[in-house]
């Protein structure tokens, strides 16, 4: 276990005039019942903001009994942020008296579709206008913002009732930066971001404001997409060094890209695969909806994050305990796996009729020690050094409490154990707000439902594994790739149309092996050139613009003489043309499909899965950004199910993994030299034997041929 790192640094951005604002100017107020702007001037100070707050609307002297100005120019001070609560015809010219004010950052509700007053689109207007003067603007098509802990509320949405905690959430959706915000007290804000159409600011430049934030103990993400991917994922990497849990939700993962692809790499990748490998080289946590969001984002809140091991849970029910067990190997959720030692503590602690366990049941017979069975049950867990958090469940609800005494534990969880703490409920809809409010009053985040609460106890635990370990590095791509790179970088063009064998070469002399092959274009030669490579024999046509060669029966293997050689090739060759491949037969194995395509955010994505006809009986695959390192090599291949068979299966011995896994990386460094010229490659099968491997068929797209 350790606490989330402290940092006491001076926030460094240019955002931090926008949420450090010392005073604000709201231009659009009004005091008009039920407009919009009576709304925002209402929200603007709803909370305990210092600082000085001035409105300006030329129709009115008050507002909300404050004076009102006619204009910014009527201002003595000049304020650090401007608040735009007008409509898109007014905002050009707002903007830009705000600039010629000195403000120092702005924020936009607007969607700022249709036009300024001289005809310019004005949505990309307002983004030039924000890029020469340098000016940080949140929106627009947003909520703004809220400091929760300076009060500063940027925002048509009056946040008097919010509690400073240490989730900075950061939304492109305004309807998330609502739902999330201001649902449920149990959850605790330092920064709440709803950054919109990003202006005058992306969604990296938020995630280095809140790392700096010595209140930050996580952020939140929920996006839409990166405007700046690089400058994404560098934010990401510096909140992992600086110790700063980043929990992600994508939205709009639809493969839909994936349909126009050539390969089978770029049939599987969509932006989802994409995202989801940057976000996860880069350090950070993938969650699937905002409900994994919220609950990770409140375990990481607490400020204790879990060292290794598994959790351990505490229940009061025996059929409780069983289903979180289910629900734990279902899910592959971490456990904690009790020792002997841990067993034994428990055993001596605990009363006969109760089972040592994870999860443990401590619902004894109700007498005066009914609560100090849990207490002590709690206990030993916290002292097992395998138990990475401890989790606590009772039937504890807002509108009954069958017992104070347990309730009175659930509240004072972080002071039993030193490791992360959290209560839960099994029951997903159980009600229990004003109970999570209570209990994040005591720092305790309340966790509703099984499947959740295990779902998110993953998620972490696999981070603090991963971050508990140096980041994997590549290397840069091998010097003699140079020469084999300038060649095909001049190939790979829109119109040529690589074949199989030109692709197994470029692989050959880059360093992976390849299996024995020639090309042969008439009848004539057929012969000559199976006697030189060996039977039995492989036979596929070699026709440009055939990528999928079974699909048309134009392949035939282990032909073992010349007759069948021939046969195989008359058939072919009406059909599909004379020119064909003869390839070696390879030696027995398992298939695997390596392969890459071009992200256009986030430049070339390998993959490895199952290849050949295994890829029906094992529907898997692994992602990441190239280039891949040695041991990241590795964790993919491990990560899938058909890692089992490389492994050994029914008297077969164990196949090379560590060749497979040089492959891959050599196959990395390969994709990331040929840069943004190649869309897609596939090298499927490449055939895992117990002392090698070797690269059966490829093919190769062009950017641009797509």
């Amino acid at each position: 276990m350790s606490d989330v790192m402290e940092r006491n640094v001076e926030v460094k951005s240019r955002l931090a005039p926008m949420f450090n604002a010392r005073s604000m100017v709201v231009l659009g107020a009004s005091g008009r019942e039920g407009s919009f702007g009576q709304r925002l001037a209402q929200s603007v100070t709803s909370a305990k903001f210092a600082g000085r707050i001035d409105f300006i609307n030329p129709r009115q002297s008050e507002i909300l009994g404050r004076p009102c100005h006619a204009s910014l120019a009527d201002i003595d001070d000049v304020p650090d942020l401007a608040i735009l609560g007008m409509g898109a015809r007014n905002l050009e010219a707002a903007m830009l008296s705000a600039i010629d004010r000195g403000v120092r950052a702005a924020v936009i509700f607007d969607a700022c579709y249709g036009e300024t007053a001289s005809g310019l689109p004005l949505l990309p207007r307002l983004r030039d206008i924000a890029r020469e003067a340098r000016l940080p603007v949140c929106g627009g098509a947003g909520m703004g913002f809220i400091n929760v802990a300076t009060g500063c509320v940027a925002s048509f949405y009056p946040a008097g009732h919010l509690k400073p905690g240490g989730i900075s959430l950061i939304a492109h959706s305004g309807s998330v930066f609502t739902t999330l915000a201001m649902n449920d007290p149990r959850y605790r804000f330092d920064l709440i971001i709803s950054s919109g159409q990003e202006i005058g600011a992306t969604v990296d430049e938020y995630i280095d404001y809140a790392v700096q934030r010595s209140t930050t103990r996580v952020i939140a993400v929920f996006m839409e997409a990166a405007r700046n991917p690089a400058g994404f994922m560098a934010s990401l990497r510096r909140a992992r060094a600086a110790g700063v849990p980043v929990v992600v939700c994508k939205v709009g993962r639809s493969a839909e890209s994936a349909r126009m692809a050539r390969s089978h790499t770029g049939a599987l990748a969509g932006s989802r695969v994409a995202y989801e490998a940057a976000i996860d080289d880069c350090g950070a946590i993938v969650v699937d909806n905002v409900d994994q969001l919220m609950n990770v984002a409140q375990l990481c809140a607490a400020g204790r994050l879990p060292g290794a091991g598994g959790v351990g849970l505490v229940t009061d029910s025996g059929g409780l305990r069983e289903l979180v067990m289910d629900c734990a190997g279902e899910l592959g959720a971490p456990l904690a796996t009790l020792s002997a030692d841990t067993v034994a503590a428990l055993r001596a602690t605990m009363p006969p009729s109760l089972e040592p366990s994870n999860p443990l049941d401590c619902a004894a017979d109700l007498t005066d020690e009914y609560a100090r069975v849990f207490e002590r049950g709690l206990a030993v867990l916290g002292r097992a050094p395998e138990v990475s958090m401890i989790g606590l469940e009772a039937d504890l609800r807002d509108d009954y409490i069958y017992l104070e005494d347990i309730k009175q534990l659930a509240l004072t969880l972080p002071k039993i154990s030193g490791k992360p703490c959290f209560f839960y409920t099994s029951f997903a809809r159980t009600h229990n707000r004003q109970l999570g409010e209570a209990l994040a009053e005591h720092n305790v985040p309340c966790i509703n439902g099984a499947a959740e609460m295990l779902t998110a106890v993953k998620k972490l635990q696999a981070w603090a594994d991963r971050v508990a370990k140096p980041a994997l590095k590549a290397t840069a791509p091998r010097q003699h790739f140079s020469a084999i790179v300038a060649d095909w970088r001049a190939s790979l063009r829109p119109g040529h149309n690589a074949d199989e064998r030109e692709a197994l070469d470029l692989l050959a002399r880059a360093g992976i092996p390849t299996i024995r092959s020639e090309t042969v274009d008439d009848r004539q030669n057929l012969a000559k050139v199976a006697a030189r490579i060996g039977y039995p024999i492989v036979l596929k046509t070699a026709a440009q613009g055939i990528e999928h060669k079974s699909d048309l029966n134009g392949v035939r293997l282990n032909l073992g003489d010349e007759a069948a050689l021939l046969a195989a090739y008359d058939d072919i060759s009406a059909r599909l043309g004379s020119r064909v491949i003869v390839q070696s037969m390879a030696n027995p194995g398992v298939e695997m499909a390596i392969g890459c395509v071009h992200d256009a955010d986030f430049g070339p994505l390998v993959m490895i899965s199952a290849g050949g006809a295994l890829v029906e009986l094992f529907d898997d695959r692994q992602f990441a950004l190239a280039p891949v390192s040695l041991e990241k090599a590795e964790q993919m291949i491990a990560g899938l199910p058909i890692s089992k068979l490389l492994a050994g299966a029914r008297g077969a011995g164990p196949k090379d993994v560590k060749a497979l896994a040089h492959a891959l990386v050599t196959f990395s460094e390969l994709c990331v030299s040929l840069g943004d010229k190649l869309a897609e490659m596939d090298v499927n099968p490449v055939i895992v034997s117990e002392t090698g491997v070797v690269a059966v068929d490829a093919l190769f797209v062009a950017q641009g041929d797509k």
